[in-house]
């Protein structure tokens, strides 16, 4: 999985989607997914919200950003441009 490799998750772990909603606009389509990274033995070690909006209007570009929270979906423990 592509998000996998840009966000560093480890072979070891498992990255599971667990939603994902899609918004459609006129100028622009937001696809936001969530993930939880789980450690070798199944505890959720980070939860994390990947959002991809595409321009659909030249030059059709596309923006993918991230945000990773704790394992309670509390705490903000990173958040950026991942592509």
């Amino acid at each position: 999985m592509m998000y996998r490799e840009l966000l560093g998750i480890p072979s070891e772990h498992a990255f599971v989607r667990t939603d994902m909603k899609w918004d459609e606009g006129k100028k622009m389509d937001v696809d936001t997914f969530w993930y939880d990274e789980k450690d070798i033995h199944g505890h959720i070690i980070a939860k994390y919200v990947v959002k991809v909006i595409k321009f659909i209007y030249p030059p059709k570009k596309a923006e993918i950003s991230y945000q990773k929270f704790s394992p309670d979906s509390i705490s903000l423990l990173a958040s950026g441009d991942i592509a």
